[in-house]
Parts: structure tokens; C-alpha cells; sequence
């Protein structure tokens, strides 16, 4: 898993003193408002997630809000799927375990979706995607045609920007790109194969492959303010490119509960990325250099 280095580290402070400077005059009178809009990933479990984390690193002067819901989608019509379940001591996952999808499983229709919009933020982060790659949604009728390819998951992504973005608050949007997806079966290897499925039976290649590129774009088409890159921050490459038999706990993978999941010491790099991308992509949107390249610099 990649770690920051000491300059790194130190280099987030200058990033917090940049993030304060999209909120202008106003953040003299009233702290930076941040909402991090997810699902699981983003809730987490209460002082290891992300959102939490990345407050106490900004600290005061700083409100960062969990809008997370766990198990659901961009997908304006995403279904909801809750197995197979797997963990480090079920690793190996069978396709043929897995149940029907049904119910609404779309952020659109939930509390914090609302609440996120109420509260005129001066940020936000979108960090969803990984429920819209179960195989039900992403291969599915959800998903539009041609089947895999992500039209309506970018259709409704590119809309969901364009609505934070017309908020009263005018904030500043950012795509943050899912932890990579990893099979912890030594018979595949983190790639994972046709037979034995991830947890949640969620599509590796979508994740691993299709995302990096695509949401890129999506950032484009929709007028974000940058993306970060917590895929590669997680070591997307290097990880997914293991062979089978490869062996987990060498550090070249993230810390996961069940290859989607990440563990505190990862939620702790999640919050990092997500703190210098903010100050790194606003810099840069200043210059007028914002990237939004799948083959650009990552963060």
C-alpha cells in the first residue's frame, strides 16, 4: 500500500491552507463546510472512516460531514444485492452464490442525498461506484445499453454534479475514485476470474479498469473541480496486476476486511488523498491547469 512520505505529510498542511481559500471571505465568518457523499466505504465504522479522519486532519475551522449510505449506487434505478458476502476468512466467492437483486438501492433517494443538497456545502466529495459494479447493475438493465459500458451510471453521475454544482453555495465538486476492487483467493489472484466473484458479486473490471478512465470523463462532462485518485493512492496497479498464489500482508495491497472494504491504516490514506487532492486540484484549477487525463499525474 503506498504511504506518504515525511515532506508529503508536511506538504498537507499547506494543502489545508489552499483548501481555505475556496471558501474565500465567507470562511473567516462560518467553518469550511465539507459533505462526503458515498456509500459503505464512506460510513465505515464510526472513528475509522474516512470523513472523520480527514476532519481531525483539517481541524478546526473545518465541518466535514458523512453522507454516506451503505449499499447504494449513482444509479438513479440501482438495485440492491447483498451477497455474497465474503471476508478474509471466506475468500474464495462462487459466481453461482449469487442472489437476484431487487428494492431501490439509489443514493437519489435517500435522507443524506437531501441533506447534502440542504446544507449548501462549500465541498464535496462523490465517492460512489463500487454497488453500481455489481453484476445485476452494471451488466443490467439499471446500467442502459450497451450492457458494461456505463451509459446511464454516467449519465447519472454527470447530472448529480451538475446539481451540487448549481447549488446557492456555488462548492467545489470532486470525483474520488473508488479503493480498487481485490479477490484474497490465492487460487486467482486479486484479479479474480470468470468462476470465483468478488464480494457482492461486483465486477472487477468495471472497478479496476473501466473506472480510472470513466470517471475521469464523467469529471469533465460534468464541470468537477478535479479528481482524486484514491484507486491509485490504495496501489490499484500494482495490486490488481498480481499473479495467482500471491500471498497478501506484503503491503502491496490495501488493508481490507473483504477486498472492497479497507481497514483503518487505508481509511487513514484515503483521508490523506482526499485532504491533498482537494489543495493540489483547487491550486491547479487556479492556474487554469486542472487534468482531467486518464494518464494524468497522480496525486
Amino acid at each position: 500500500m503506498l504511504t506518504f512520505s515525511h515532506s508529503r505529510l508536511s506538504g498537507l498542511v499547506a494543502c489545508a491552507a489552499a483548501i481555505a481559500a475556496i471558501a474565500g471571505a465567507a470562511a473567516a465568518a462560518k467553518p469550511v463546510s465539507i459533505s462526503c457523499v458515498g456509500d459503505s466505504i464512506t460510513v465505515a465504522d464510526g472513528n475509522l472512516s474516512y470523513p472523520l479522519q480527514l476532519g481531525r486532519l483539517l481541524g478546526a475551522g473545518y465541518n466535514v460531514t458523512n453522507q454516506g449510505v451503505s449499499g447504494h449506487t449513482m444509479l438513479n434505478s440501482g438495485l440492491c444485492a447483498a451477497s455474497p458476502a465474503g471476508s478474509w476468512r471466506r475468500p474464495c466467492l462462487h459466481t453461482s452464490d449469487a442472489k437476484q437483486c431487487s428494492g431501490n438501492c439509489s443514493y437519489w433517494a435517500t435522507p443524506q442525498y437531501q441533506a447534502t443538497l440542504d446544507s449548501e456545502p462549500d465541498i464535496i466529495t462523490i465517492m460512489l461506484g463500487t454497488n453500481d459494479a455489481k453484476w445485476c447493475n452494471w451488466h443490467g438493465p439499471p446500467n442502459g445499453q450497451p450492457a458494461g459500458a456505463g451509459t446511464q451510471f454516467a449519465a447519472d453521475y454527470v447530472r448529480m454534479i451538475k446539481t451540487f454544482k448549481a447549488l446557492p453555495s456555488h462548492p467545489k465538486v470532486y470525483v474520488v475514485l473508488p479503493p480498487p476492487a481485490i479477490s484474497q483467493c490465492s487460487l486467482t489472484g486479486p484479479t479474480g476470474n470468470a468462476s470465483v466473484c468478488l464480494a457482492y458479486n461486483m465486477s472487477f473490471h468495471a472497478i479496476n479498469v473501466q473506472f480510472p478512465v470513466l470517471q475521469r470523463q464523467i469529471a469533465k462532462d460534468g464541470g468537477a473541480d478535479g479528481v482524486i485518485d484514491v484507486w491509485s493512492a490504495l496501489n490499484g496497479t500494482a495490486c490488481t496486476s498480481q499473479r495467482p498464489g500471491f500471498k497478501f500482508g506484503n503491503g502491496v495491497c490495501p488493508h481490507t476486511a473483504d477486498g472492497i472494504h479497507p481497514y483503518a491504516d487505508a481509511m487513514t490514506t484515503v483521508a490523506q488523498t482526499i485532504m491533498a487532492g482537494i489543495g493540489a486540484t483547487a491550486a491547479a484549477a487556479e492556474a487554469g491547469t486542472t487534468s482531467y487525463r486518464a494518464d494524468a499525474p497522480q496525486l
